[in-house]
C-alpha cells in the first residue's frame, strides 16, 4: 500500500482511537477548550494590537499642525491643551479659535464652536451628566462624532472661549489639523499605560495560562497513546505514520474549538465591546480593520496545536537487541540551565535595563522563571525518586517505596502536576504587589478626598486683580475664598502666606487682623490643615495669615500664587459650578480642583481594574488546566495502583503513596513559588511595600491545594481498585 492510500486510513484510525482511547473523552474536550482559548487569546492580542493601531491614527487625523513644527504653513487657528478630571478619570479640553472660517474643524465637529460654546464626547456626558458639563464649560453645541475620537469611551472636551476671556498670548498658532509620524499630542493614551505594558500584562496573566493548557490538554491520556505510537513504530510505520495517526486523533477536537473560538470573537466586530472593571470600549471599526489577521489566526492556532500534538509523541527509540528492557521517561533539561539565568536577569534587569523597556524586560524573565521552575521541580522530585525507593525498601514501606519507584520513572506527570500551581501562585502574588503599589501611589489624594470632599478646592491660575475680583464676586453665597503665595526657599524650609477677607478667616478661627500672625499648622481647622498639607507646609514652613483683599496678593521671587476655596460650616462645594465661574472670570484655562489632584487616580485606577480583569481571566484558566491535568493524571494513578487490590485491602497504601508521589511535589512547589514569587517582585515592593502577612493566606491557600490534590488521588485509586480486574492491554 502506497504512503498516500496509507495515510488517510492511519487519519481515521487516530480519529477512532480518540472515541476510544483511555481518557480520550476527557482529551477531546481538552483540546478543543484549549484550541477556543487560544484562539480567543491571540485573536485578543490581534485586537489589542489593531485597537493601539486604531487609536493612534485618530489621534494622529486630530492632533494640530502646530506653527513652530510647520514654519511655512500660514496659521489659520489658534490651539490650547489643557487637562482636567471628572471621576477620577484624567481628560483632555481643548480650547479652539479659528482665525478663518475655511479651515475645517477638528474630526469629530460638524462645524467650529461659537465663542462661549462646547463639544463634548458622549462618554463625558453620561458620565458627569450634561448639566455638569454646561456649567463647566458653556453652551453645549453638540457631540463629538466617535470618528474624532481616540476610542468610544474617551472623555474630550472642544470649547471656544468668550471675547472676553480669549487670551491669544497661552494659545498657539496652527495651520490645521493631521500629523502623519509619532502618537499624537493629545488623547487618552496620555493618561493611561502604554501598548508595552498592556501586552506585557496579557502576555503573563492571558497567554501564559492559556499555553499552559494547551501543553496540558495535549498531553492527556498520554500513556495509551505513547503506547499506540511504540506500536506503530515497531510496525514500521516512520515519523510521518505516526504523526498522521496523532494528528487524526486531535482533529476533530481542534477544529472544534477553533469554530468556538471564531464563534466568540464575532460580537466583537459587529459592535463596541465595553469591558467590565475598566472604563475602556473596544471599537468594532478596529477589530474589522484586522479582520485578515483575524482569518489567519483561525488557520494558524488549530495548526499549531495539531503540530504541537504531533511534535509532542515520544521520539522513536532504536533497541540495540531484542531482549525487554526497562524504559525510563527523561526529562527534559532545557529547563535546567534556562531557569538561573532567568532567575539572575530578572533579578538584574530592573537595574540595568532602560526605564521605558524595563517592564516588559521584567515581565520576561518573570515569565520564564515561571515556565521553567515546574520543570525544575520535576527534576528534583526525579533525583528524590531513588533514594526514597531505597529507603522504603530499607525500612520495609511499601508506599514510599512505590512511590519513589513511580517518581523516579516519571518526572514529568510531577512537572505537568505542579506547572498550574506554580503559574496560580505567580499571577496571585504579582497581583497582590502591582495593587498594592498602585494603591499606595494614589492613596494620599484618596484619603483627603474621603476626609473633607469638596470642602476644600484651590482654584488656580491667580490672574490679574481684575479677573480674580471678578472671580470673587461671582462666588456662590456661602463659599469663602483665601489668596495663597507659597514660597519655598529650601529643603523643608519655606513660607506660605494667606490673604482674605475678615468672614473667610472668621469661618476658620482665624481672628482678623491686617498684621501677618503666624499659624499653629496642628491647631489649624481641618480643611485649612488638609490644605497646608497639600503645599507641603505640614513639613515645617512658616504658615502666616492676614486680613485683606485676595485680589492683591503681590507677586514674589520664586512664589507660586493661586486661591484656595472653602465652604462656610464645612459644607460641600458644587466643583462643576466653581469651575464654570472660574472660566468665565478668572482665565479661559482656570481649574478648581481637589487640595490633592487626583488626575492620576483614574490612570492607576485603570491599570489596577486591567490587572484584575486580566489575572480574573488568567487564574480561572489555570484553575481548568490544573483540574484537567489533575483528573487524567489520577485516573492513571488510580490505574497504575489498581493491581495492588490483590496485595492489600486497607486504603493506607494508596494513601501512603499518594502523600509521597503527590503531596510531596505540590508542596513543594508551594512553597517554592511563593518564596520565589515574592523575592522576584522586590522590584515592585521597593516602589511601594507590601504586606507579607498576605503570603500567609496565600501560602495556606497553596497548601490546602495539595492536600485537596492528594486526597483526590488517593480516592481515585481507591475506586480504580475496587472495580479493576485483570485485562490484556
Amino acid at each position: 500500500m502506497t504512503a498516500g492510500a496509507l495515510a488517510p486510513r492511519l487519519w481515521r484510525i487516530g480519529a477512532s482511537a480518540a472515541r476510544r482511547a483511555e481518557a480520550g473523552r476527557i482529551r477531546s474536550w481538552a483540546l478543543a477548550l484549549a484550541t477556543a482559548l487560544l484562539t480567543l487569546a491571540v485573536g485578543g492580542l490581534v485586537m489589542a494590537d489593531a485597537s493601539f493601531d486604531g487609536r493612534t491614527q485618530r489621534t494622529l487625523e486630530r492632533s494640530p499642525r502646530l506653527a513652530a513644527a510647520y514654519p511655512d504653513e500660514p496659521v489659520r487657528a489658534l490651539w490650547r491643551w489643557d487637562a482636567a478630571e471628572a471621576g477620577g478619570l484624567a481628560y483632555d479640553v481643548i480650547h479652539l479659535e479659528p482665525l478663518t472660517e475655511r479651515q475645517a474643524p477638528p474630526p469629530g465637529l460638524p462645524r467650529w464652536p461659537a465663542p462661549g460654546e462646547v463639544f463634548a464626547s458622549r462618554a463625558l456626558l453620561d458620565a458627569s451628566g450634561e448639566d455638569a458639563v454646561v456649567a463647566q464649560y458653556g453652551r453645549l453645541a453638540g457631540v463629538i462624532d466617535p470618528a474624532g475620537l481616540e476610542a468610544p469611551g474617551e472623555f474630550l472636551v472642544y470649547v471656544r472661549p468668550t471675547a472676553a476671556m480669549l487670551d491669544r498670548s497661552l494659545m498657539q498658532g496652527i495651520s490645521g489639523f493631521g500629523e502623519t509620524t509619532g502618537t499624537g499630542v493629545l488623547g487618552e493614551h496620555l493618561h493611561y499605560f502604554g501598548k508595552g505594558e498592556f501586552l506585557a500584562a496579557y502576555a503573563g496573566f492571558v497567554l501564559l495560562p492559556v499555553a499552559l493548557l494547551v501543553a496540558i490538554a495535549v498531553r492527556t491520556g498520554a500513556a495509551a497513546r505513547d503506547r499506540r505510537t511504540v506500536l506503530l513504530a515497531a510496525l514500521g510505520g516512520g515519523w510521518s505514520a505516526r504523526a498522521c495517526c496523532t494528528a487524526g486523533e486531535a482533529a476533530r477536537p481542534v477544529a472544534l474549538g477553533a469554530v468556538a473560538g471564531a464563534v466568540a470573537m464575532v460580537p466583537a466586530l459587529v459592535v463596541d465591546l465595553p469591558f467590565p472593571s475598566t472604563a475602556f470600549v473596544l471599537a468594532a471599526g478596529d477589530v474589522r480593520a484586522a479582520a485578515p489577521l483575524l482569518a489567519g489566526v483561525l488557520v494558524a492556532v488549530p495548526a499549531a496545536v495539531l503540530l504541537v500534538t504531533v511534535l509532542a509523541q515520544p521520539a522513536r527509540r532504536r533497541a540495540r537487541a531484542t531482549r525487554p528492557t526497562a524504559v525510563r521517561t527523561r526529562a527534559a533539561t532545557w529547563s535546567l540551565w534556562l531557569f538561573p539565568v532567568a532567575l539572575l536577569f530578572t533579578v538584574r534587569v530592573v537595574d540595568l535595563a532602560h526605564p521605558d523597556s524595563v517592564v516588559v524586560l521584567y515581565a520576561t524573565g518573570y515569565l520564564l522563571v515561571l515556565v521553567t521552575l515546574p520543570g525544575v521541580i520535576g527534576a528534583l522530585v526525579g533525583l528524590l525518586g531513588p533514594r526514597f525507593a531505597a529507603l522504603g525498601r530499607r525500612r520495609g514501606d511499601a508506599g514510599l517505596l512505590l512511590a519513589g519507584r513511580r517518581m523516579a520513572a516519571a518526572p514529568r506527570t510531577v512537572t505537568r502536576l505542579v506547572a498550574a500551581l506554580v503559574v496560580a501562585i505567580g499571577i496571585a502574588v504579582q497581583i497582590q504587589v502591582w495593587t498594592a503599589s498602585l494603591t499606595a501611589a494614589g492613596q494620599g489624594a484618596v484619603d483627603s478626598r474621603e476626609r473633607l470632599g469638596t470642602s476644600v478646592l484651590r482654584a488656580a491660575p491667580y490672574a490679574g486683580p481684575a479677573r480674580v475680583r471678578a472671580f470673587h464676586r461671582a462666588l456662590p453665597a456661602g463659599v469663602h475664598a483665601l489668596a495663597v503665595r507659597v514660597q519655598v526657599h529650601g529643603e523643608g524650609r519655606g513660607r506660605v502666606e494667606l490673604v482674605g477677607g475678615c468672614p473667610a478667616l472668621r469661618e476658620l478661627r482665624i481672628g482678623c487682623d491686617t498684621r501677618p500672625r503666624p499659624v499653629s499648622f496642628a491647631a489649624a481647622d481641618p480643611r485649612l490643615r488638609e490644605y497646608l498639607g497639600g503645599v507641603g507646609a505640614a513639613a515645617g514652613m512658616e504658615v502666616v495669615v492676614r486680613s485683606g483683599d485676595v485680589a492683591q496678593l503681590p507677586e514674589a521671587a520664586g512664589a507660586g500664587r493661586e486661591l484656595v476655596l472653602f465652604g462656610a460650616g464645612g459644607g460641600r462645594l458644587p466643583a462643576a459650578t466653581l469651575n464654570g465661574i472660574a472660566h468665565r472670570h478668572l482665565a479661559m484655562s482656570a481649574s478648581v480642583d481637589y487640595v490633592l489632584n487626583g488626575g492620576g487616580l483614574g490612570k492607576l485606577a485603570t491599570a489596577a481594574g486591567w490587572l484584575r480583569l486580566l489575572s480574573t481571566v488568567g487564574i480561572a484558566v489555570v484553575c481548568l488546566s490544573a483540574g484537567i491535568g489533575a483528573l487524567t493524571d489520577f485516573l492513571r494513578f488510580g490505574r497504575e495502583l489498581a493491581p495492588l487490590s490483590v496485595l492489600t485491602s486497607g486504603g493506607r497504601l494508596y494513601g501512603a503513596v499518594a502523600g509521597w508521589s503527590l503531596l510531596l511535589p505540590t508542596a513543594l512547589a508551594s512553597l517554592a513559588g511563593v518564596g520565589l514569587a515574592w523575592w522576584l517582585a522586590a522590584p515592585v515592593r521597593s516602589v511601594a511595600p507590601s504586606d507579607p502577612l498576605g503570603l500567609v493566606s496565600l501560602t495556606s491557600g497553596a497548601l490546602v491545594c495539595a492536600l485537596a490534590l492528594t486526597a483526590w488521588g488517593a480516592a481515585t485509586a481507591r475506586r480504580a481498585a475496587s472495580g479493576w480486574r485483570p485485562v490484556g492491554d
